[in-house]
């Protein structure tokens, strides 16, 4: 799980030429919601860089990684919201289609960010 690092995250960002939306007044939900979303609309250009070489697994399990942070701060600051959720959910969904859906490496990012169902 390589994309878990901010690091990392920032280079290939700049790689992509990614440029990020301030969305809320946080820093921390700003990152994670950024990476999150980098990561998922830009997959196939990720898998495609020749400097990088990341694979799907690498992809989806950073974007779950960077949503789930993103979450836990969330609901910190403003609670509940089921849609977001739901979005978690359909992160799992697609490494389900892509047959790399792993329950314990899933518990293990939860258990390492404080997220709790």
């Amino acid at each position: 799980m390589q994309l878990n690092d901010g690091k990392r995250m920032e280079r290939l960002i700049s790689l992509l030429h990614f440029v990020p939306t301030p969305m809320y007044t946080h820093h921390e939900l700003n990152t994670a919601i950024n990476y999150a979303m980098f990561l998922e609309n830009n997959q196939q250009e990720i898998l495609q860089t020749q400097t990088e070489q990341y694979s799907i697994s690498d992809i989806l399990y950073g974007e779950y990684y960077w949503f789930t942070k993103f979450l836990v701060h969330y609901e910190k600051l403003y609670g509940e919201n089921s849609g977001m959720r739901q979005k978690q959910f359909k992160i799992i969904e697609a490494m389900d289609y892509s047959g790399i859906v792993d329950c314990s490496s899933l518990e293990q990012i939860e258990h390492e960010l404080g997220y709790s169902d």
